[in-house]
């Protein structure tokens, strides 16, 4: 549960990118190849702002992990029970979370 770089034990599968208000967020899903769990990750960073990068991953059933589009990824995101978050926007390397998924500036 503890959230990683891109490691061997998981399958990594690019969605693409979420141009929604141009923030260009990376979407991916990972499943863990130990556990079987499927994670839908989000990230996004603007270079031009210091400490902006942040990330979200959250599991998802496969049903979802199928159905998932990068514009659909913080809504689902955001209405999962909970989910971790992370990065130099919010000064932490994994922090447990549920409810808004703050992406924008």
């Amino acid at each position: 549960m503890t959230p990683s770089q891109p490691h061997p034990e998981f399958e990594h599968v690019w969605l693409g990118k979420d141009a929604t208000q141009g923030r260009f967020g990376r979407v991916t899903i990972e499943t863990c190849k130990e556990r079987n769990r499927i994670w839908l990750c989000y990230e996004v960073e603007y270079p031009a702002f210091s400490k902006s990068g942040r990330w979200y991953r959250g599991i998802v059933s496969p049903s979802v992990a199928r159905t998932v589009t990068p514009e659909s990824a913080v809504a689902i995101l955001e209405g999962l029970d909970w989910y971790l978050y992370g990065g130099s926007y919010f000064e932490s390397r994994g922090t447990r979370g549920s409810g808004t998924v703050y992406v924008g500036l």
